[in-house]
């Protein structure tokens, strides 16, 4: 009696669910076409985490993400969001998902600059701005920084389609620099810049000087003028 209860009360429990529960005594042919229908209704974003799933199935478990985890079909990411195990994570898709794991933001300041072959490197992960606080997320592929500017200063980013449905958004080059030059205020003077290692002749061919300046006016701070008339010099030298 207590079986047949216990057996009711699950059916009950998963009746209805897109993506019901699966368990170690299922084969792995009923695992994997379980899969296949989550994977052709998740595939779009570059990342999710559970409350995505759950804006398909609101009565999905995350133990069924835990599962498909320890099954290899999905790996985890950062901040509670999850990747299918096949995608290919080049600095492209890396973008995509940092846009994805903290919004509002877009991709800034040393990856940007790198993006713009400004800078001879950058440390492993994504490099981000965003109008919510300062945050940063540890990963397999790196480190997910976003640093923290006032909402009318999430400005001067442009959306790039890498192919059909995969994009993400990032500074010009204009405005990944101001952003840099508003969050290192440490910098100020030549030999600062010249520590930095920016490619000066890359810097002189694609910066355009009234977009920049523009931006400058924009943000209205007198330090970051100082600092921005700075590398204008140091640009000029």
């Amino acid at each position: 009696m207590v079986r047949l209860l216990w057996l009711y009360l699950t059916t009950e429990q998963f009746k209805g669910n897109i993506f019901p529960i699966v368990n170690n005594n299922n084969n792995n042919k009923k695992q994997i076409m379980r899969f296949r229908e989550f994977e052709s209704k998740i595939g779009e974003l570059p990342a999710f985490n559970l409350n995505d799933v759950r804006k398909l199935d609101p009565n999905f478990h995350r133990q069924q993400l835990n599962y498909w985890q320890n099954q290899g079909y999905i790996k985890p990411m950062a901040g509670g969001y999850y990747v299918l195990a096949y995608r290919a994570m080049d600095e492209m898709y890396l973008f995509m998902v940092a846009n994805k794991i903290y919004e509002p933001s877009y991709v800034s300041l040393e990856s940007a600059l790198a993006y713009y072959e400004v800078i001879p490197e950058t440390v492993l992960g994504v490099t981000s701005v965003s109008s919510r606080k300062t945050k940063q997320y540890e990963s397999t592929w790196g480190v997910f920084s976003y640093r923290s500017v006032k909402p009318q200063y999430m400005i001067g980013y442009q959306v790039i389609e890498n192919s059909p449905g995969n994009k993400f958004k990032i500074a010009c080059l204009e405005k990944a620099l101001l952003d840099y030059l508003y969050l290192n205020s440490d910098i100020q003077s030549m030999a600062d810049f010249e520590g930095l290692r920016w490619n000066r002749p890359q810097l002189q061919d694609l910066l355009d000087r009234s977009i920049y300046t523009k931006y400058v006016k924009i943000f209205n701070k007198r330090a970051l003028e100082g600092r921005v008339n700075k590398f204008m010099e140091y640009l000029n030298a």
